[in-house]
């Protein structure tokens, strides 16, 4: 902006003034100069004419040379009045480069005013839409700051809450730790327990694997795999055959009899389930013997008997049945 109260000389105008203030100072420079040489050529007149004078009995040899004098001073009179005239045109000329200079100023001067007067009232009308625009910037940074002030408060408040949340969950990590501690502690007495327990029970399932190994050895079994077609008979083993009259594949059952030797007893099959065992003991030794279907196709039958083992298969057995029905 521009002050009112003071004139601003631009640079150009002062550079024009500087200009002009040279120029001035050569062209007096140049005037003296002229008026030096005039003043020298009228003292140098002088000079040779006092020095004529004391000359005088030569007076005559210089008398005869005064035509020449006589023209020499002419023609230094015409130089000099040339210059003379030379030199006033050329003070016209100064003067009329002064005026134009004078006139060239003010016409400066007058357009210096009126661009003044433009960047003032240009100045004016920056400074009023700054100002608008400074205002509005400064009510939206209000308006955010207000916005960033709730927002801060509820930020505050949320804060808050974290924090009273990570205090109790602290807390709560804190008794989860010490309960964590005591589980720990009781795991290991229950693990020193145990392993007590474990030995114990090791010492138990020895003693019990070896009553396992003598009864295993009393129950040994063999097993006879059989597959008899539907309508056919078939001996598994000494004494003891097997009859299929008919099959329910749908429901795994089977029709049929099965012969057992020497007592000359008939077991009837009817509707009789896979993995449901026909259990018989025999007469003499007391030992156990199984017939059990394991699968039931539309031709065949398949499954197996299950024979003490070494045992005789000439000996009679006594017959019951698991799941089925006996007819004799």
């Amino acid at each position: 902006m521009y002050d009112n109260d003071h004139e601003v000389e631009l640079p150009s105008e002062r550079r024009r003034r500087a200009e002009m203030f040279e120029e001035s100072e050569e062209h007096h420079t140049i005037r003296w100069i002229v008026i030096a040489i005039v003043a020298a050529a009228f003292i140098g007149l002088g000079w040779y004419t006092s020095d004529a004078l004391t000359r005088l009995p030569a007076m005559p040899a210089t008398l005869a040379q005064f035509p020449k004098l006589q023209t020499s001073f002419a023609e230094l009179h015409g130089r000099v009045t040339g210059t003379e005239a030379k030199l006033q045109g050329w003070l016209a000329g100064q003067q009329e480069l002064q005026q134009n200079v004078t006139e060239l100023q003010k016409q400066v001067e007058s357009r210096f005013q009126a661009v003044r007067q433009q960047a003032r009232a240009l100045s004016a009308e920056v400074y009023k839409r700054i100002h608008a625009e400074i205002a509005a910037e400064t009510q939206g940074m209000q308006t955010r700051l207000t916005r960033l002030e709730s927002t801060s408060e509820a930020e505050q408040a949320r804060v808050e809450k974290l924090q009273t949340e990570l205090a109790e969950l602290r807390e709560e990590t804190a008794r989860q730790a010490a309960q964590l501690r005591v589980a720990r502690d009781q795991v290991e007495h229950d693990g020193a327990s145990r392993d007590q327990q474990l030995v114990s029970l090791n010492q138990r399932l020895t003693d019990e694997s070896r009553d396992v190994d003598s009864l295993a050895k009393k129950l040994e079994v063999k097993r006879v795999d059989f597959e008899v077609t539907k309508n056919h008979s078939q001996q598994l083993a000494a004494g003891v055959s097997l009859g299929i009259t008919g099959t329910d594949v749908s429901h795994r059952r089977v029709n049929g009899w099965m012969w057992v030797m020497p007592d000359r007893r008939t077991v009837w099959l009817r509707g009789q389930g896979a993995q449901q065992p026909v259990v018989f003991y025999g007469y003499h030794d007391s030992k156990r013997r199984e017939l059990v279907i394991t699968n039931v196709s539309k031709n065949s039958v398949s499954g197996y008997l299950l024979l003490p083992a070494g045992s005789d298969s000439n000996t009679s057995a006594s017959l019951t049945k698991t799941g089925s029905r006996l007819d004799r």
